[in-house]
């Protein structure tokens, strides 16, 4: 890592969290050559990002980070969305990177600041995670009072309490998936630290910790497991039933 840190005029960075990216980043940064380009596609902590930003700046080293969303499969078909921010300079040296990775109109711009894409990405997740557990509920609710939930999938879809989660992902919870591609370990980190962000923004999040307690939960019960929904199998599991296709 150290030659190719030394070597590189743009150094990319996609790590499982950011304490992985802290510390890769705090051996390679001293090592990158004035007026490199760091690019990270990590969805990490805006404190992070902004403290590596910080130390960045003081070896002349430019930042973007473009924190990515979309699944395993998009990734392999250049399907991926970039919440991108950092100055825009910088930006424009990243583009022809992140554009041969995004799908069309799949780079989002965040904000000048290297935090800005880490922020705009875990409130994504977060919602994410909340969709999937309300609609988990209402789909159990409507399964247990006779409604065919294949039926009730396609329908919520479509009406005013359609999100992402039902639109691309419920049907494959209908097919036994849990979407094991991400531990539910990941999942909780990312809430504690929208949690932080949320104090520090002085906001009351009540919808979200319930989410958040709610997979703290599962991470309880199932350990540090492979699975995006494991929360999801919990609420089966406290009811009684699971959600599968008629």
């Amino acid at each position: 890592m150290q030659e190719l840190a030394a070597g590189s005029d743009v150094f990319v960075t996609v790590l499982p969290g950011p304490v992985e990216l802290r510390q890769v980043m705090v051996e390679a940064l001293p090592l990158l050559p004035p007026g490199a380009l760091w690019l990270d596609l990590t969805s990490g902590d805006p404190a992070v990002t902004r403290d590596l930003a910080a130390h960045a700046a003081q070896h002349d080293v430019a930042v973007v980070s473009a924190p990515m969303g979309g699944s395993v499969d998009e990734a392999a078909k250049n399907m991926l969305v970039f919440f991108v921010s950092g100055e825009e300079v910088a930006v424009a040296r990243a583009l022809p990177i992140l554009n041969t990775l995004a799908k069309d109109g799949g780079i989002r711009r965040a904000g000048a600041r290297a935090e800005d894409g880490q922020i705009v990405k875990l409130l994504a997740n977060g919602l994410w995670f909340a969709h999937s557990v309300a609609a988990a509920e209402a789909l159990l609710i409507g399964q247990g009072l006779g409604v065919s939930t294949i039926e009730l999938h396609h329908l919520l879809r479509d009406s005013a309490g359609g999100s992402r989660f039902l639109d691309d992902h419920a049907g494959r919870l209908l097919q036994g998936d849990y979407l094991s591609t991400f531990g539910v370990d990941r999942v909780v980190d990312e809430l504690d630290t929208i949690t932080t962000m949320a104090r520090t923004a002085q906001v009351p999040t009540p919808v979200l910790d319930a989410s958040s307690s709610l997979h703290h939960a599962a991470l309880d019960l199932y350990g540090p497991e492979l699975g995006e929904l494991l929360a999801v199998k919990l609420l089966e599991q406290r009811t009684g039933r699971r959600l599968r296709a008629d």
